[in-house]
This record gives C-alpha cells, sequence and structure tokens, in this order.
C-alpha cells in the first residue's frame, strides 16, 4: 500500500507522543523597518456646531468720511396745465347789524404830565378885551326863564316883537338893563365897539306848509344889525325848543338902545322846558362886552 507521504506502509505508526514542554523564549529579534504608511482614510462626518460665542463689546465709531460730490441738477419739470377757473359763488345777503353793545367803563385817569418850559412873551396886541381909556371895562348879562311868543316880522329887516330879558346877571354902570325885562331895551351909555352874544330856545307851533325856518335878529335903534340873524326849523309838534346862536361885533353910541326881535314871518313860542331836566333852562340870553372904547 502506498501513500502519498512515500511513506511505504510497511511499518505502522504508532500513537503520537505527549507534546514536549516549550521551550525558553529566544531573544528577540532585531525591531524590523516601519511599514510603509497606509492610505489616508475617508473624511470623517461634521460634528454638532457649537453654541454661539457671547457677543463681544460694540466698537468705536469710525471717523465721518468725506463729503461726497453734489449731483448733477436734474432736468426741469414740464409745467403743469392750468385749471378752470371756478364760478363765482352769489353774494350773499347783508347781515342785520347788531345791536350796540354797553358803553366801556371809563379809564383810569392817567398822570398829570410834567409842566412845560415858560413861552417866550407875546408881541403886544391891539386893546381888544382890555380896560377902557378911562381904567374900567363895561360888561352885563340878562336872560329869562319865561315862555313867550312873538309876533311876526312885517316886512323885510323889520323888527317886530321884542324878546323880554327879565333876569339879571350883572351889569356895569356904562350898560342900563332897567328895561331889558320890561319892554326888552338895553341903552349903552359908552361909546366904543362891543361883543354882543345872543341865544334863544324856541319853535313854532303851528308848523305851516311848506316848512318855513324862523329867525331872531339884532337891532340898534330900531335898525338891523349886519349878521346878527340867525335861523332854525321846527320840524314836529312835539319838537318843543330849538336853539339859536348869534354873536356879533356891534358898534354903539352914547344912547343906542339894542333890541333882540323876531324877524320870521310866523310867530315863535319862547319857551322854558322842563321836561326831561332837573335844572330850569333859560329861553333867551345876552351878554355885552365892550371890546374899545371911544372910537
Amino acid at each position: 500500500m502506498s501513500t502519498t507521504n512515500g511513506d511505504c506502509g510497511c511499518c505502522e505508526r504508532g500513537p503520537q507522543g505527549l507534546q514536549g514542554l516549550q521551550g525558553v523564549q529566544g531573544v528577540p529579534g532585531a525591531q524590523g523597518s516601519p511599514g510603509l504608511a497606509g492610505s489616508q482614510g475617508p473624511t470623517g462626518a461634521a460634528g454638532v456646531q457649537g453654541v454661539p460665542g457671547v457677543a463681544g463689546p460694540v466698537g468705536n465709531a469710525g471717523p465721518v468720511g468725506p463729503t461726497g460730490a453734489t449731483g448733477a441738477t436734474g432736468p426741469a419739470g414740464a409745467n403743469g396745465t392750468n385749471g378752470t377757473n371756478g364760478v363765482d359763488g352769489a353774494i350773499g345777503t347783508p347781515g342785520l347789524q347788531g345791536p350796540a353793545g354797553p358803553q366801556g367803563l371809563q379809564g383810569v385817569v392817567g398822570p398829570q404830565g410834567l409842566t412845560g418850559p415858560q413861552g417866550g412873551q407875546g408881541v403886544p396886541g391891539d386893546c381888544v378885551n382890555c380896560t377902557s381909556d378911562t381904567g374900567t371895562s363895561e360888561f352885563a348879562e340878562v336872560y329869562s326863564v319865561a315862555s313867550q311868543v312873538l309876533s311876526p316880522s312885517m316886512g323885510t329887516n323889520l323888527p317886530w316883537q321884542v324878546c323880554l330879558l327879565e333876569k339879571l346877571v350883572f351889569a356895569t354902570s356904562g350898560i342900563d338893563v332897567t328895561q331889558a325885562g320890561v319892554t326888552g331895551k338895553i341903552t349903552i351909555n359908552k361909546q366904543g365897539w362891543y361883543d354882543v352874544a345872543t341865544g334863544i330856545c324856541g319853535a313854532l307851533n303851528p308848523i305851516a306848509s311848506p316848512l318855513p325856518c324862523w329867525t331872531l335878529s339884532l337891532f340898534v335903534n330900531g335898525a338891523l344889525v349886519p349878521g346878527s340873524t340867525f335861523a332854525n326849523q321846527t320840524i314836529s309838534p312835539d319838537q318843543k325848543a330849538n336853539e339859536v346862536v348869534a354873536d356879533v361885533f356891534v358898534h354903539f353910541n352914547v344912547g343906542d338902545v339894542l333890541t333882540l326881535c323876531n324877524t320870521s314871518t310866523a310867530a315863535i313860542n319862547l319857551s322854558s322846558p322842563t321836561l326831561g331836566t332837573n335844572a330850569q333852562p333859560s329861553s333867551a340870553y345876552m351878554k355885552i362886552t365892550l371890546l374899545r372904547a371911544g372910537v
């Protein structure tokens, strides 16, 4: 019998003996040379993102940059189209006039101003309002509070009924007013130029149509004194009084007689009304003042 290992098979193999003891470990051999580096492995997966860090402090502001160049002017816009003129509204009706407001309170009186400097002496004037040539002045004032009806004048520049002046304020010896309240006559006893002022409070009743005026005038010895006629009108029967005032210069000689007379074409009612007043008004008055004597 043949075997593959060359054993002829003539002899039988006995059992395997026990394994011998392990020999003592030999001395380590010298370290071999390092092997070649292996190829790089594939890139590992990205790790989990870390927590954001705390924000750092704000940095200081940087310097201001230089001013940029001015841009080019843009093209002018197109002119707009004129709008259509609106139609004027109708003029409104004027409102009613409101009632007058109450009168305001009188203001506080201001402080008195400083006294101005004294003016220079004036040029001496003529002898107006100075004393007469005898060293005394002449003046008189008489008036009336009686109601009187003066008959109308009978012709052009003719005096008719004379106004009576029964109340005396004062009269110097050169002006005789003793008959002023009886006949209305005043006698001048000193020659010269006088200022004569008169005033009356009168009315017409009844009132004619067309509406007339009424007048009073001064007369010296029955002749009309030029410039002494003044007029007024009564426009209603309820109008009890209008005032007429005259103030003229008159030349008198010694013994001349002065009167105040009606020169109207109608009778004049001189009145001293009391309705609405707490003081007695005058119905007429006359003031006479010597301006220059002996001329």
